[in-house]
């Protein structure tokens, strides 16, 4: 599903965000990667969104080799990754029916498939009773939900959450968790990049600690330990 085979990202000012990483993540897994504060975290989930070419090695994603994609073909790419960030990023002015169905006319699906999925969705991560609501108008662990259901409407493989849980109090973290949770048993393949020692402790999934840019662990059913 997810493979690193020596990937490498030096920026231009000589820093190695990522260094030498080898990786490979099985369909259907669900993984944490956890590490300080410029360990390469956030710059993995960009090259594995294709923001960022890497430096060096090669990274195949779905059996698609991304060093060698043309841009034409990134849009279409992502259309098969669920992207979850820290701080929403929801349209303001657009209510929560909105907001998830913005996802579906993007990959431009039907008009009749938007009317079934966007309610599916809606009361998988329970807001079907505020899909009228604008995003001021919710909790900040409802706005999440709102996000996690935008960025699974369209089925996606692979679920990338970056800090999903940064602005939330420890009860909505935990049911932000269990949500993301149970997008996995589904069978989408899920990394979630994090600092919340307490969730990855008690959810015992894989978990991969980068420091430095490398990795410095890689366990199955782990617990967050410094490296």
């Amino acid at each position: 599903m997810i493979d690193l085979d020596h990937v490498s990202k030096q920026y231009e000012n000589g820093q190695a965000a990522v260094d030498e990483i080898s990786l490979h993540v099985d369909k259907g897994e669900f993984v944490f990667v956890v590490g300080d504060s410029g360990a390469g975290k956030s710059t993995l989930i960009r090259l594995l969104l294709k923001e960022l070419e890497p430096t060096s090695g090669i990274i195949t994603v779905n059996g698609k080799v991304l060093n060698t994609m043309k841009r034409r073909g990134i849009p279409r790419y992502r259309r098969k990754i669920g992207v979850v960030f820290q701080d929403f990023r929801l349209f303001p002015e657009m209510t929560v029916y909105e907001n998830v169905a913005f996802a579906q006319h993007v990959v431009e699906e039907r008009g009749s498939v938007i009317r079934k999925r966007v309610p599916e969705t809606l009361k998988q991560v329970g807001l079907a009773s505020k899909y009228r609501s604008l995003p001021g108008q919710l909790s900040g662990g409802e706005q999440q939900r709102v996000a996690i259901a935008r960025a699974i409407v369209n089925r996606p493989d692979i679920l990338l959450a970056d800090e999903p849980t940064g602005n939330l109090d420890p009860h909505h973290s935990m049911e932000i968790m269990k949500l993301i949770e149970e997008v996995n048993s589904q069978g989408t393949t899920v990394l979630v990049v994090t600092h919340n020692r307490e969730l990855v402790n008690q959810f015992q999934k894989r978990v991969i600690l980068m420091n430095k840019g490398a990795i410095a662990r890689d366990e199955l059913e782990g617990g967050y330990i410094e490296a």
